[in-house]
């Protein structure tokens, strides 16, 4: 006969295990301050280069004006404008990875915590049946 509760927190589990094991991996394997701690780490790496491509194709965009601006540039004002510009970007940056990576890091946690407790419940009912079975041997034997 077949048990339906257990069927339905097995089906539960397999749902997990195909839809959500390769996405929820970190979530079992890091603390939520070293996940999002890595996750920032890429970002700043990922966000310096982006600062400097788009700082790249402004130079490239503006060629003619700072050619012709050479020799009265204020090299000084531009570096602080410069060193400005990459800290803002890169607080708006790394503060939208945090909060992105944290809440993704707690639904994750959610999701593994669901699937963990389904596999109690399944394994409680095995044990169950089993501790049933063997008390129904004895009465035959």
């Amino acid at each position: 006969m077949v048990n339906e509760e257990r069927l339905h927190y097995m089906v539960k589990i397999a749902e997990f295990d195909t839809n959500d094991r390769k996405e929820c991996r970190p979530m079992m394997q890091y603390a939520r301050r070293d996940y999002v701690s890595l996750q920032m780490l890429k970002s700043f790496v990922a966000g310096t280069v982006a600062f400097g491509v788009i700082l790249a194709l402004w130079g490239l965009y503006s060629m003619e004006t700072l050619l012709a601006k050479l020799n009265s540039l204020d090299f000084m004002e531009l570096l602080i404008t410069l060193g400005v510009s990459y800290a803002v970007f890169m607080v708006v940056y790394l503060t939208a990875t945090y909060i992105v990576y944290h809440m993704k890091f707690t639904e994750g946690r959610r999701k593994v915590k669901k699937y963990y407790n389904g596999l109690k419940k399944v394994n409680a009912m095995y044990e169950r049946e089993e501790r049933l079975k063997g008390s129904s041997n004895k009465d035959w034997e």
